[in-house]
């Protein structure tokens, strides 16, 4: 049996970095307008929070492949648990498709705050601030999920970094568990 190396035991951590990351971010941006806002209090808003949220926006981006990193290792896990594999490609398509929408919010952040500056942009302002409104633990995954995409889908994804925090410290701890004794 190969002995796991470092990155191997500590890969399932990565969704507990990325799930810090992103309650640091959203905790620091605070409340940004919404979609009734006009688009002159959205200018505003970003014109007068400019540093901050491209600032935010780049935090945002890193936290990405943490996310990619933690489903990848979410994915050998289910897959080596054994059944057909459709659990672990599920899990793995919806935290790709997870990180793609972090990446669309990240760069809506950033073209916000961007274009703050400029007087041709209020109705674009108005555009991208719409179009940003915002065994148990693998059924527990799976209700989540679908919760996402419902009217309690805010809900969905504050539980969502609950469960990535708690299943990447529950690999960690199994890979240590099984982490054989270093040669005396």
């Amino acid at each position: 049996m190969q002995q796991q190396g470092t990155w191997e035991r500590l890969a399932p951590l990565t969704g507990l970095v990325f799930v810090v990351i992103t309650v640091l971010v959203f905790a620091i941006g605070g409340s940004t307008p919404g979609n009734h806002d006009t688009a002159q209090e959205v200018q505003s808003f970003y014109g007068q929070h400019h540093d901050k949220h491209m600032a935010l926006a780049f935090v945002l981006a890193i936290a990405i492949p943490f996310l990619l990193f933690f489903v990848s290792t979410l994915r050998y896990e289910l897959r080596r648990a054994g059944g057909t594999g459709q659990l672990a490609n599920a899990a793995f398509a919806g935290g790709v498709l997870a990180a793609a929408g972090l990446g669309i919010l990240a760069f809506i952040h950033l073209a916000l705050s961007d274009a703050a500056g400029s007087a041709n942009t209020i109705g674009t302002t108005q555009t991208l601030n719409v179009l940003d409104s915002n065994d148990w633990l693998g059924w527990a995954g799976v209700v989540i999920g679908v919760l996402t995409f419902t009217p309690a889908g805010f809900f969905a994804f504050l539980a969502s970094a609950l469960w990535i925090a708690l299943v990447s410290i529950l690999l960690t701890q199994a890979r240590r568990s099984a982490a054989p004794a270093p040669a005396a």
